[in-house]
């Protein structure tokens, strides 16, 4: 009989970043930490493509129910792409990006196809699933992945609003990625892409002379849609700790929008006549070819004309009777430049804003600005960045696949870090709270400060209250100390002839708005999650209160905890010290549109 491996505490950690243009996944198994992989070998329309670090954040629904998705895809086929950005709501994103051609279509083609953003999202989730278990299971063998538990972390844009998490939680759950397992069940946890690209880079910078307890350096995440800038400060060295330094900050502007740039000057040199004669194939050949694997990687604002031949199909038939040589369309550096400028100028106002807070809080500018991600490979936007910070601000920039992978392989480290496993041992003490979270409270009636529409008699306290008054616990720029978790107190009563309480539900909100909102009312509070607590408490336990007529009420406090684990909340309940089973407490996220 075979040993099982769950026995021996294995777990398999899967990070994935899933992306708006290219998605990628890395694994690790806790008795290797040491050996991080990244998953690749994907099935591929082009062979030449198969065995990159990522895949396209694509999914075409063919006839017959045929699915192909990533690499797969056919070159002609039409397919989703861009539905990441469906996932949040169209009032949440920039008048820019809501107007979008590229957004249009992926809208256009859900609608075609009945389909719903979790709903293409969780049939992407699971053919990446699907793949990255079947090249597990030929790493590691099938009986370890059998028997191991799975925990399983998932990036997401930190600039994104929080009901983004409940819905990509619903979206892994259609996906399949958490049935269940001989091992126990799969944990599943989210990290922000900052915080994951930051954690990769951390790692790779331990030991390094040139990192000193006081030093500060911003990290620069540009990818296919959002980029997320995350600032650090050094605490110590040996081991690694940082604490984020500032409040982060982020937009979409990543290189989707270069690309769509792009696409408007082909159109523009074309005509539109010729243009619209072109195939969608040979459109996706051209911007596969001269674009994405010719100008775009190599232009570093140089003087330089690129040539592109005009497809055939785009030419008129009377001059090719005639015996017409194809015509050629010539683009010049002030083109390219155009396409690029407009992003790259976004970008650059926002590492602006950053270095500005940091010398602002620290007195002393960042040393490094650090660009991972994709976009972040860019030889264009880093030449641009790097003449921009000429004051000893150092921009910095790898080669090869470490800056595209930084994200899924950072959230790897996220979760063995969770886990205690030695091998990655970079530790993030406190990060800045970019929300505000808080309750509605009823307090005394206070004619001077209160609205007269929340004025309402409290039967129980015989008093006139000011009902749904916000108090924000945690505020934007508020430290958020892993070691020092968040503790609010919630108060509710009971008449003396109530028995038992089987279920209490409380609910978190969050604004991004400042200043803080007064009133539960406000159009900018929004529900974050529902905590509900599932026990059976003795009513006649519980200490009493008497209102002005001789009414007893029994009293029931307890805390909410909130910790803050890579740009995830998570929550607990305590009872007279004591935290509650995990069981008994369920946290529902709110998934609006």
């Amino acid at each position: 009989m075979a040993s099982t491996e769950s026995d021996n505490g294995n777990t398999v950690i899967v990070g994935i970043d899933f992306g708006t243009t290219y998605s990628g996944v890395a694994f690790t198994w806790s008795k290797k930490i040491e050996r991080m992989e990244v998953i690749s070998s994907w099935d591929a329309e082009l062979h030449s493509s198969s065995d990159e670090e990522k895949t396209p954040t694509a999914i075409s629904f063919g006839s017959k129910r045929k699915v192909s998705w990533g690499y797969s895809i056919p070159l002609d086929a039409k397919q989703a792409r861009w539905f990441k950005l469906l996932l949040i709501d169209d009032k949440d994103l920039p008048a820019d990006v809501r107007k979008s051609t590229k957004i249009k279509e992926a809208r256009a083609y859900l609608k075609k196809h009945n389909k719903t953003p979790i709903a293409v999202i969780a049939d992407f989730l699971r053919l990446l699933w699907n793949h990255c278990n079947q090249r597990i299971t030929e790493t590691v063998s099938r009986n370890l992945v059998n028997y191991s538990k799975f925990h399983i972390v998932i990036t997401l844009p930190a600039i994104w609003p929080d009901y983004a998490r409940g819905r990509m939680r619903e979206a892994v759950g259609q996906a399949g990625m958490l049935g269940e397992r001989v091992a126990g069940e799969t944990t599943l946890s989210f990290i922000s892409e900052p915080e994951a690209a930051a954690l990769a880079t951390l790692s790779d910078m331990e030991d390094r002379r040139d990192i000193e307890a006081g030093d500060s350096f911003v990290v620069v995440d540009c990818g296919g849609g959002t980029v997320d800038l995350i600032s650090y400060e050094v605490i110590s060295t040996g081991p690694m700790v940082v604490r984020e330094c500032v409040k982060g900050q982020g937009g979409l502007c990543g290189a989707v929008f270069v690309d769509e740039a792009f696409l408007k000057v082909l159109k523009q040199k074309f005509g539109g006549k010729a243009w619209d004669k072109m195939k969608a194939q040979t459109r996706c050949r051209l911007v596969h070819d001269d674009w994405e694997h010719g100008i775009k990687p190599t232009f570093n604002g140089q003087k330089q004309t690129w040539v592109i031949n005009m497809p055939f199909e785009c030419i008129d038939l009377k001059a090719i009777k005639a015996g017409f040589t194809l015509p050629k369309i010539t683009l010049t550096a002030d083109d390219i430049r155009g396409a690029f400028d407009p992003t790259v100028e976004k970008i650059r106002a926002m590492v602006d804003e950053q270095v500005a807070a940091v010398k602002l809080k620290k007195e002393a500018g960042p040393k490094y600005v650090i660009m991972v991600g994709g976009f972040g490979r860019c030889k264009y936007l880093f030449t641009s960045l790097k003449e921009h910070f000429e004051d000893g601000i150092e921009v910095l920039q790898s080669r090869g696949s470490g800056p595209w992978t930084a994200i899924c392989r950072g959230a790897v480290i996220h979760a063995a870090n969770i886990q205690g496993l030695p091998t990655f041992s970079v530790d993030i003490q406190a990060r800045v709270a970019r929300a505000k979270y808080g309750v509605p409270c009823n307090v005394e009636w206070c004619p001077e400060t209160h609205d007269p529409r929340d004025k309402a008699w409290d039967e129980d306290c015989q008093e006139w209250d000011a009902r749904d008054q916000m108090e924000w616990f945690l505020k934007i720029g508020d430290d958020m100390s892993t070691n020092k978790p968040v503790r609010f107190p919630f108060w509710s009563m009971y008449a003396a002839e109530e028995a038992t309480t089987t279920r209490l539900s409380e609910t978190i909100y969050t604004s991004a708005n400042s200043p803080s909102p007064k009133r539960l009312g406000d159009n900018n509070v929004v529900e974050l999650c529902t905590i509900s607590w599932d026990t059976k408490l003795d009513i006649s336990s519980l200490p009493t209160f008497t209102n002005s007529l001789g009414k007893v009420f029994h009293e029931l406090v307890f805390e909410v905890e909130m910790t803050c684990a890579g740009g995830s909340l998570d929550f607990a309940i305590y009872h007279n010290g004591k935290r509650q089973g995990s069981k008994n407490v369920v946290v529902d996220y709110e998934t609006r549109s």
